[in-house]
């Protein structure tokens, strides 16, 4: 075998689906259950778990790269399936879920670059399938690789269609890197941290609602508002009061 056939059988090992499912549950799986285990939780709420467990089964919804450990969330992990790309990233995410027991539904990706070939809707009815069998589903807002932390209409849509609440939620830890030249300026958490997991008032999506326009700008608000939560947070730092979120806070039949 040549130099370059070896390089090719190389890329071909790497890049199998089953090497990116060992690198996912056994590497970054247990990096984050290790990072879980020798780490403090702490919520704000303070009553963050229970309010979640009343609300199920929910929409979880964090910006890209900004909710790693969000399903310590719900009450047991094999109660969130989790919506993930059909990248090789996102089958890296996919294995390190069902690493904690969660399950996964192929098809995120909105933007020009990942319309084709998504299974956006196929996605979506896998989802309310779900939800109907009383599965949360995690999701992220934001349409990958666009900066700028733009929400898609397909949460607010699944919103309206399952009628069931989005919560917003982030977490991040005393112990972090954050990298700041990647598209979603992505966190690293990191062992023996402080752990925050911060979550928004629900958001309900009427099932009359024709423009989901305010909702999705609502729900951006919302996730820039736990974001910056959890960052005091899991720093140590006091909290500004809670927002009122009277408006949206009840659903519309």
């Amino acid at each position: 075998m040549n130099e370059q056939n070896l390089k090719e059988h190389g890329e071909r090992g790497l890049n199998s689906t089953k090497a990116r499912h060992f690198i996912g549950w056994h590497i970054l799986g247990g990096y984050l259950r290790l990072t879980s285990a020798t780490s403090k939780f702490v919520y704000d709420p303070p009553n963050a778990e229970q309010k979640c467990a009343d609300l199920m089964p929910a929409i979880y919804v964090c910006w890209h790269g900004q909710g790693m450990l969000g399903m310590k969330l719900v009450p047991e992990a094999k109660q969130l399936t989790i919506l993930t790309s059909r990248h090789p990233d996102g089958q890296l995410v996919a294995a390190a879920a069902k690493s904690f027991g969660c399950s996964h539904i192929d098809g995120s990706g909105a933007s020009p670059k990942q319309d084709e070939g998504t299974g956006g809707m196929a996605a979506m009815r896998e989802m309310l399938r779900a939800m109907k069998d009383g599965q949360s589903i995690g999701i992220t807002a934001d349409i990958p690789p666009i900066p700028g932390r733009n929400v898609s209409d397909g949460v607010a849509l699944l919103a309206r269609f399952s009628g069931r609440p989005i919560i917003p939620y982030a977490v991040s830890s005393s112990r972090r890197s954050v990298l700041e030249k990647v598209w979603d300026k992505m966190q690293i958490n990191h062992p023996f941290s402080r752990i925050s997991a911060v979550v928004d008032e629900p958001l309900y999506v009427p099932r009359t609602a024709k423009d989901l326009t305010p909702y999705s700008e609502e729900l951006a608000k919302r996730l820039d508002n736990v974001l910056d939560r959890a960052f005091l947070l899991a720093d140590g730092k006091e909290l500004p009061p809670r927002p009122d979120r009277s408006d949206f806070s009840v659903a519309q039949d």
